[in-house]
């Protein structure tokens, strides 16, 4: 495919801006709305089964913290699904560009992201790949960050259908849970141990956990009732684990954290969420 392509006479692939595991992110311009959105391009065979997947599942997942298709249209052997266009790059980003986040600023990122995973649950569905590339962030200069959870090509609803063909990956390792590695177990509670592992991440400032990777001490400046949200999430046997997303998102209130602008980093720079994409291409003519 190259710029310029039109799917449905009415989204004009414009720009590359991704490439996950389930397909193509282009920047593209919806003609019916007039403005931008990210388009992923989808392979899938059964294309008229999956868009009913697609559509049914939309309207049962969304959240201000979930990223779901507005509008979806077959398009080469496969699907086109568009959603908002989120301009902040993921998490994975932002910890690379700063490494460990301030105790507060990760602790509202983390309950960002079990709101989205108390949501999708109560919905039946089971993300199966909660990760900090799968975590997208709207530019915020000096406010508070903005979560969605995104990419659900492997998230498994209580129909048993997957929204897209992935071979054999159930997740990304360091972000399994024990039960997943050695049983393939799937449920709410291996979603509940990858945020906490997202969140070990965020207040550590390490890379991507191990297989079985254990929480350890609490790092300086993380108070113990912080830490001990991050461990029961984290426990490597699901019934000592947090039982729900709910639940752990009120033990994260009773940490009693409070977020202070401008957030600034342990070095003292301001934390910021930049625009990632840019402005976009010209139209074609």
């Amino acid at each position: 495919m190259s710029a310029g392509w039109v799917i449905g006479g009415r989204f004009t692939m414009l720009d590359r801006i991704g490439t996950g595991g389930t397909g193509r992110v282009w920047r593209a311009h919806d003609r019916v709305r007039d403005g931008y959105c990210a388009a992923k391009l989808v392979r899938r065979t059964g294309t008229t089964a999956m868009l009913r997947v697609v559509r049914e599942r939309a309207l049962r997942l969304a959240h201000p913290h979930v990223l779901t298709p507005y509008a979806w249209y077959p398009a080469d052997e496969g699907v086109l699904l568009a959603m908002p266009l989120v301009r902040g790059g993921t998490l994975e980003t932002l910890l690379g560009d700063y490494g460990r986040l301030p105790p507060a600023y990760a602790a509202e990122i983390l309950d960002q992201v079990l709101a989205a995973l108390a949501h999708i649950h109560a919905a039946g569905i089971v993300h199966r790949d909660v990760k900090p590339a799968n975590l997208l962030l709207d530019p915020s200069p000096v406010g508070a960050p903005h979560v969605r959870l995104a990419d659900f090509g492997i998230a498994l609803g209580d129909d048993g259908v997957r929204l897209t063909t992935t071979g054999f990956a159930v997740g990304t390792p360091g972000y399994l849970a024990p039960e997943v590695l050695d049983w393939n177990r799937s449920g709410p509670a291996q979603d509940l141990y990858a945020a906490g592992m997202v969140g070990w991440r965020a207040l550590v400032g390490a890379g991507d956990p191990r297989p079985r990777q254990r929480p350890g001490p609490p790092p300086a400046g993380v108070s113990r009732a912080l830490w001990e949200v991050v461990e029961r999430l984290c426990a490597p046997d699901p019934r000592d684990r947090t039982a729900t997303a709910a639940l752990a998102r009120r033990e994260l209130a009773a940490c009693g954290l409070a977020l202070e602008f401008p957030v600034r980093t342990r070095d003292g720079e301001p934390l910021q969420i930049f625009d990632h994409l840019g402005p976009p291409p010209a139209l074609p003519a």
